[in-house]
């Protein structure tokens, strides 16, 4: 059942009254058209034991037996956050519509990974491994890959902002077929684009995975890095406009100091 979230006016900054623990900027995004996974990366959201949506109050599973009321620490900016310490607290999020355009962003420090996780011989296989994953050896950068359409860790390496150990950032995908463009952004500004035609027809896997991603290779683990994030969503459309600018502005928020 969908949560709901009632709010009335001055509620949440009236002195000494209990604030909401939603902001503004979270009740705009929860209102985004195609938004589809959506954990609750917040301690006081895993009462059952388990990471539960945001919006749909669902389960949202982690790869193998894991207590996930353990896996939270203090970020960096002060907050606390979800750690992906071994691949048995990743999460998965299957049933992730990759058919059509796409939107996955997230606040991280140094460390990032997600993507798809089922075992894939190679990048020209249909369908496709995708996602992002920074590199082994913290330097601040990453690689990303659809398929055949691959950005390494060197091209990252020319772009005015990096992955910090010391402050967070709020990096964003955004795969539109439809206008047959990738967008990849951080902190609300456009990193890197391409607009190769393999975009519109490149076939990819149906699933989503947090803090971890398999790349192509028969016998291929899954790769994991020691991400903590507090702000992690998905949605089955390419984000734009009014919709874009209200869901990095959450994550904006999420990554600010506490």
């Amino acid at each position: 059942m969908p949560r709901s979230i009632l709010t009335f006016p001055g509620s949440a900054s009236v002195p000494g009254l209990p604030k909401l623990d939603v902001s503004e900027a979270e009740i705009n995004v929860a209102n985004i058209a195609g938004l589809k996974h959506w954990p609750g990366l917040f301690d006081w959201d895993v009462a059952s034991g388990s990471i539960l949506d945001r919006v749909t109050d669902g389960v949202i599973p982690s790869y193998g037996v894991s207590q996930p009321g353990a896996n939270f620490v203090t970020m960096v900016n002060g907050k606390k956050g979800y750690k992906i310490s071994a691949l048995a607290n990743t999460l998965v999020m299957p049933g992730f519509d990759t058919s059509g355009s796409f939107t996955v962003g997230c606040v991280c420090g140094l460390d990032l990974t997600f993507g798809s996780f089922t075992e894939t011989e190679l990048n020209t296989s249909v369908p496709a491994p995708w996602g992002v994953y920074s590199d082994v050896s913290p330097t601040g950068l990453a690689s990303f890959v659809f398929g055949t359409i691959a950005i390494a860790s060197s091209v990252a390496a020319t772009w005015p902002i990096k992955l910090s150990a010391d402050k967070l950032t709020a990096v964003v995908i955004v795969f539109d077929r439809g206008a047959g463009k990738l967008s990849i952004r951080y902190n609300g500004i456009e990193m890197y684009s391409s607009t190769v035609a393999a975009i519109k027809t490149v076939s990819l896997h149906k699933e989503l995975m947090m803090g971890g991603m398999r790349t192509a290779g028969t016998g291929r683990a899954i790769a994991t890095r020691a991400m903590s994030t507090n702000a992690f969503a998905a949605f089955e459309t390419a984000l734009k406009g009014e919709d874009l600018v209200a869901f990095e502005s959450m994550l904006l928020e999420a990554a600010a100091a506490a």
